[in-house]
């Protein structure tokens, strides 16, 4: 059996030590009245014994609501709470519940089965532990023993099954089930269309505490793949309904929050889960998401207390201008986040690898970065992995297929029968609710697709759920998305790619050896396998990649811990930044607000 899967990245934990401080004693004079001189003097007494030396008390340590002692630097307990921001409302605060509809910056009321740690590497979250089988095709995970809801009612393994029927439910017509179907449970693809029913899934509940995934094909990298697992409660979900997280009526939370308000575009405010079980404590006691104002603006006034890029040219230009921001910012490679451009590759025109190579090739990446993300902000791409991955292929490689070619993109796209633009359709450019960032970037990518081919492109920028059921119905001709990583293995990104799955580009020598090195223990051979991959997508124009995120972060002065230091690969921000409680990665739980905070601006809770 293999323990514990396997770790991305093998990392030392490293462990904050606490000052302990000691309150020295003070003394008092007493004041004496004078009196007349006795007649005579008394004889004098024995001397005492000098009283034995007491060492002073140790100043008591300061827990928080979870017990967890604070730091010695830390401010008191009430200016223990975060304050971070969200852009875009949604209907569903539960994570598990919506993906790309969700609410508030979503919030995951129950652990993922593993979390991601600042390096990223796998650690136990809702399993205490796990293992597999020898082909790695059965795995199972021990639900930790001590988990319940707030409401006391057991967090048990049947919670998990339930929450991946719902993925895998045709009738809830869940938007991140395509995820969920990379990982090739066993009939999950086959309940997805309606043909066998739900409790056929691959997933079972042996007992109370053990859950076991039988896989069609091995995976060696399933604990990871588990980080956006956060389970429903069965319970709540059958007494009120899987929009139950919304209501505080009906909410109910196996993490240290739980939800206390949620005001649709205002905010949403978290308060500590008194009856909190597990065994990952927090410091800080409450969390609040607030909505509407342009995050890099908040950060400025004190209204929030962290905000992540990617920040628009001005705002770099802002930041880098000023000495004492810059001492504020962390950079981080975020999710390895990708932006690119897909077709409809069934279709024409785009059915035609040459049409698709001209428009890799007909796109200046360099002016975009340069004139509109930053070259503070982002990199040009030409493939889908960042270098810093694992099993990255290196830019150079890829280049070769999607680099400017200006002169080679117009021979290509008279080769396929449309001479400098002429008799090409006109095109929509689908974009997913978009910032004013991305929307400059794709009509940048309008305006050269013009100047250098002829073809007339408008641009939609449609809200997040039409965008996304029409994705997932493979019925957008022509379209821009980005894709970070959702666990730490060159087969998730593979995965995007798969036969019949979120593109519909097929590519059967891809196929054939994405199934082939998806089933590999790690080796040299499985790299060189994955960086073939990556080849075949980026010279088949699977998608046009042509930009990356370097994330910048800002994080006030006052918000301390480990969660700072410089990580293994060198970055010296947050590593894959995510503030939300619950969610699939460690970085809120070490956060707190240190004694500095009254030295800057802060808005009141």
């Amino acid at each position: 059996m293999r323990k514990n899967g396997f770790m991305f990245l093998v990392i030392g934990a490293m462990t904050a030590l606490m000052l302990t401080v000691a309150v020295g004693c003070s003394s008092s004079d007493e004041g004496t009245t004078p009196a007349a001189a006795p007649a005579a003097a008394p004889a004098a007494a024995p001397a005492a014994a000098p009283a034995p030396a007491t060492k002073p008390a140790p100043a008591a340590k300061t827990k928080n609501v979870f017990g967890r002692e604070m730091p010695s630097d830390a401010a008191p307990m009430a200016d223990q709470f975060l304050k971070k921001n969200y852009e875009k409302e949604g209907e569903a605060l539960e994570f598990a519940v919506s993906v790309y509809n969700s609410a508030a910056g979503s919030f995951q009321s129950g652990f993922s089965l593993a979390l991601l740690s600042t390096d990223l590497s796998t650690v136990p979250g809702g399993a205490a532990s796990w293992s597999s089988s020898d082909d790695m095709k059965t795995w199972t995970f021990n639900i930790d023993p001590d988990l319940t809801w707030s409401d006391g009612v057991p967090l048990t393994a049947h919670d998990y099954v339930y929450t991946w029927q719902y993925y895998a439910d045709p009738e809830h017509a869940y938007d991140f089930t395509w995820y969920f179907g990379m990982l090739e449970v066993e009939n999950y693809g086959a309940i997805e269309a309606g043909e066998k029913a739900l409790d056929t899934l691959g997933v079972t509940a042996t007992d109370d505490k053990t859950l076991v995934f039988q896989l069609d094909t091995p995976a060696p990298y399933v604990p990871g793949f588990m980080m956006y697992g956060s389970p429903i409660a069965k319970h709540a979900a059958e007494a009120h309904g899987n929009y139950y997280s919304n209501d505080p009526a009906t909410t109910v939370s196996s993490t240290p929050w739980i939800l206390k308000e949620w005001v649709p575009n205002q905010h949403a405010e978290f308060e500590p889960n008194l009856n909190y079980s597990g065994k990952i404590i927090p410091y800080v006691e409450n969390v609040k998401s607030v909505y509407g104002k342009r995050p890099f603006d908040a950060y400025l006034a004190g209204e929030i207390d962290t905000v992540n890029g990617p920040f628009t040219p001005a705002d770099q230009e802002y930041l880098m201008g000023d000495a004492g921001l810059m001492k504020e910012r962390g950079l981080s490679p975020g999710d390895f986040r990708t932006h690119y451009l897909f077709f409809d590759n069934q279709s024409k025109p785009f059915n035609d690898v040459r049409v698709r190579q001209a428009f890799a090739k007909a796109i200046d990446r360099d002016a975009i970065i340069k004139n509109i993300v930053g070259e503070a902000a982002g990199e040009p791409r030409y493939g889908i992995l960042i270098p810093g991955f694992p099993d990255a292929a290196g830019p150079d490689k890829l280049k070769q297929y999607q680099g400017l070619d200006v002169a080679a993109a117009q021979a290509l796209l008279a080769d396929a029968g449309y001479a400098n633009g002429a008799g090409f359709p006109k095109l929509e450019l689908a974009l997913r609710q978009e910032t004013d960032l991305f929307q400059a970037t794709s009509a940048a990518v309008a305006q050269q697709l013009k100047a250098n081919l002829g073809v007339d492109i408008t641009i939609n920028n449609m809200d997040r759920k039409t965008y996304m059921a029409n994705l997932n119905d493979h019925n957008l001709p022509f379209a821009m998305v980005s894709y970070g990583f959702d666990y730490v293995d060159a087969s998730n990104f593979m995965g995007v790619f798969k036969t019949d799955g979120r593109h519909n580009w097929n590519n059967k020598e891809f196929e054939d050896l994405r199934i082939e090195a998806g089933a590999m223990a790690l080796s040299d051979e499985r790299s060189a396998k994955m960086i073939k991959l990556q080849e075949i997508l980026s010279e088949d124009v699977g998608s046009v990649f042509f930009w990356s995120q370097i994330q910048n972060q800002l994080h006030k002065p006052y918000l301390k811990g480990t969660w700072r230091d410089t990580n293994a690969a060198g970055w010296t921000g947050l590593q894959y930044a995510n503030w939300n409680p619950g969610f699939g990665a460690q970085n809120i739980y070490e956060v707190y607000v240190g004694d500095n905070v009254n030295a800057h601006t802060r808005s009141a809770y």
